[in-house]
């Protein structure tokens, strides 16, 4: 009985593969005059989600490391993030992208105060929200300076 199954089983495999080969080149037709369900249709996944949770750590030769946390949809891989940068009242300046939920920015001026940065994750041709936080740069006693990010970072409007 056992060979009988397993023998049944392989010849239904075959049968199969073969439907699924014509309707490779005739159409999704042939699965109804096979009379089996034509394979479902993988959905799209998700755009990127949004940066959230920033670290920061001011780096002994002046650069200023960030990294953050991105809860992407479930199966997906190849995320990017660009890394933008304000100072004062300046324009938003392009730094650069990473694969990585992490970036150096070694060109933070002397003497800023406070930077804002924004974050967007990419996929292919999905984007995902712009995230964006503030940099407090202060000086502690004794001379060395320190970095933060501000309790009070402004979320970006939907």
């Amino acid at each position: 009985m056992r060979e009988a199954v397993e023998a049944m089983l392989k010849a239904g495999s075959d049968v199969i593969l073969k439907i699924r080969a014509k309707a490779a080149t005739d159409g999704v037709g042939i699965y109804q005059l096979a009379n089996i369900p034509a394979p479902a249709v993988p959905s799209a996944k998700g755009a990127p989600g949004e940066a959230t949770n920033f670290k920061v750590k001011l780096e002994n030769n002046g650069a200023l490391s960030i990294g953050w946390k991105c809860a992407n949809p479930p199966g997906t891989s190849g995320t990017s993030y660009m890394v933008w940068r304000r100072i004062g009242t300046e324009q938003l300046a392009f730094l650069g992208v990473t694969g990585e939920k992490k970036f150096v920015d070694a060109t933070v001026p002397a003497g800023t105060v406070m930077a804002t940065y924004q974050i967007q994750a990419f996929r292919s041709t999905m984007a995902g929200p712009w995230a964006q936080f503030n940099v407090n740069f202060t000086t502690e006693i004794g001379g060395a300076m320190s970095a933060a990010v501000a309790p009070d970072s402004p979320k970006m409007a939907a």
